[in-house]
């Protein structure tokens, strides 16, 4: 049964002013929730609509100084930490074996690695055999952690943009991150373009998806990485902790991201269920009042048992296995 916290929910009448879905354009039966910012632990309430048509949850009234909520120690700025200089050696070198274990042709040592120590987005990269001379853009690569990764894996065309990201960056050797948005990309053809759990901080998906569609070289291909709104969001409701108020604005089903891209032009060819045991412990903290700011998200064998982890991570397994899972990764190509 789901737990909805703080959530109000009502259902839309026509007597009541109608929260029309930004998909689908449904209205009958639309359900309001309301949500805590719980990541930074600010408290602040924010109201979803969740569309009885399609699924999709939409943020109602994105904040005005959205920024305030992507502060410089935000996750998806941060490059990650080694103490000590043979522990980074060690540590770059078990990466780069790991990394590599995602490809046709590594050894065995590197595909243990691999299926050992996740790492979703470069292994749906991996998927898509894009040749290493292809032109790759990441939107909302925060750090560009992905981009130079792929430039030790002998990728040579690099690029990533986002908005909220303190300032642009160049690490040389080809890699660059612009601090901006797709738009000022226009006129440039890329094989592939990509959002890893940024597509879902996007104001404007439909306008986004169309300039993705436009960016796209003649056999380019779209890949796009979110959270789905499945099992995870029916058990716990406002508690589930990749609804994350405010920065999530838009969280699809399958359904309604279907609806999405089809709108824009793009045909989906593969869907990927990638969720994780977050789904599990990250809510039950949220479910504890427990904000993500007062722990360390890192290491969650200080807050769960192992055999809790191990628990938790065999029901993602299983959730994924019947398409129920909290994320997915959709490839995508023009129509």
């Amino acid at each position: 049964m789901r737990t909805q916290g703080l959530s109000t929910s009502e259902a839309n009448g026509c007597s009541k002013p109608c929260h029309v879905c930004a998909i689908c354009g449904g209205v009958s039966g639309n359900v309001i929730h309301s949500a805590r910012e719980m990541m930074l632990g600010t408290g602040h309430v924010f109201r979803y609509v969740e569309c009885a048509a399609c699924g999709c949850l939409q943020l109602l009234e994105p904040p005005p100084d959205m920024a305030r909520y992507y502060p410089v120690d935000y996750c998806g700025f941060q490059m990650g930490k080694a103490s000590g200089r043979f522990l980074k050696g060690a540590r770059r070198f078990f990466r780069r074996l790991r990394n590599r274990g995602f490809f046709e042709g590594s050894g065995w040592a590197g595909r243990v690695l691999a299926r050992r120590y996740r790492y979703p987005q470069l292994s749906a990269f991996a998927r898509m055999r894009v040749g290493r001379g292809s032109r790759i853009l990441d939107v909302g690569c925060g750090s560009g952690k992905l981009l130079l990764d792929l430039k030790e894996l002998g990728y040579t065309n690099l690029l990533g943009v986002d908005l909220y990201v303190p300032q642009s960056m160049d690490f040389g050797d080809g890699v660059r991150v612009i601090k901006g948005g797709m738009g000022c990309l226009a006129g440039t053809a890329w094989d592939v373009v990509m959002f890893h759990h940024s597509f879902e901080h996007m104001l404007d998906p439909a306008g986004v998806l169309r300039l993705a569609a436009n960016l796209l070289a003649p056999r380019g291909k779209c890949m796009i990485g979110i959270p789905i709104v499945g099992w995870a969001w029916d058990h716990y409701g406002v508690q589930w902790v990749q609804l994350d108020a405010p920065r999530h604005l838009f969280l699809h089903t399958e359904k309604s991201f279907r609806i999405l891209a089809d709108s824009a032009g793009l045909q989906v060819y593969e869907v990927h269920y990638d969720s994780s045991e977050f789904q599990f412990w990250g809510s039950e903290l949220y479910a504890r009042g427990v904000a993500q700011v007062s722990v360390d998200m890192a290491k969650p064998r200080s807050i769960f048992s192992w055999r809790e982890l191990r628990r938790f991570r065999r029901w993602a397994e299983g959730l994924n296995s019947e398409r129920r899972g909290d994320q997915a990764i959709f490839c995508l190509v023009k129509r």
